[in-house]
Formats: structure tokens, C-alpha cells, sequence
């Protein structure tokens, strides 16, 4: 095993170790034991993914005003909720490490 692959492992077990991991997978556990619920966000966050991906900039939006409210019931419900924001917290952790090892090698991001 390189180097660098022992250094990333190491650090992945550290953001598992992580209170935004560990709140995230309590989360999404206690979100699992409501099947139906569980699969709304699932639909949401696919829908979510693919709107973001193939959307153009000018319409982006309009077309996430529209998904925020044809699925506001999920932010209604206290536990795709808190799913939802814990979700949000680990995306802009893992973000913030991506944009600190791009700025750390000298990546020319813009």
C-alpha cells in the first residue's frame, strides 16, 4: 500500500470519528426506520442531484424553488429534517477538505 493511501485511509477513519459523521449516521439510521419517509427523501435527494447536475444556470432557480416546494413536507417533519441539515454539514465538510488539499497543492482551481 503507498504512502498516500495509508495517509487517506488514517484520515477517513478521522472524519468518521467525526461529531458531523456521527450525527449524520445517527440520523440516517433513526431516518431508516421510516420506510416510507426514507424513500421520499431519497426521491428528493435524487431529484435534487439530477436537477443540480443537468440544469442549466438560468433556470437552476426556478427549478429549485419549485423542488423546495413540492417537497416542503420533508423540512415539516422534524426527522428528514434533521436528516436533511446533518446531510447538508458532512457535503460542505468533505467540500472544505476538497477545497483545502486543491489550495494546499497549488491546484488552479479559477
Amino acid at each position: 500500500m503507498s504512502e498516500l493511501n495509508r495517509i487517506t485511509e488514517a484520515y477517513v477513519k478521522e472524519v468518521r470519528k467525526s461529531k458531523t459523521y456521527q450525527k449524520y449516521k445517527e440520523r440516517l439510521n433513526a431516518l431508516k426506520k421510516d420506510e416510507e419517509l426514507y424513500k421520499k427523501v431519497e426521491e428528493y435527494r435524487t431529484k435534487r442531484y439530477e436537477m443540480q447536475k443537468n440544469t442549466p444556470a438560468h433556470e437552476l432557480y426556478d427549478k429549485a424553488d419549485y423542488l423546495e416546494r413540492e417537497y416542503a413536507f420533508l423540512y415539516d417533519n422534524q426527522l428528514s429534517a434533521r436528516f436533511l441539515e446533518s446531510e447538508v454539514a458532512l457535503c460542505r465538510m468533505i467540500q472544505d477538505i476538497c477545497f483545502k488539499i486543491a489550495q494546499s497543492i497549488d491546484f488552479d482551481l479559477f
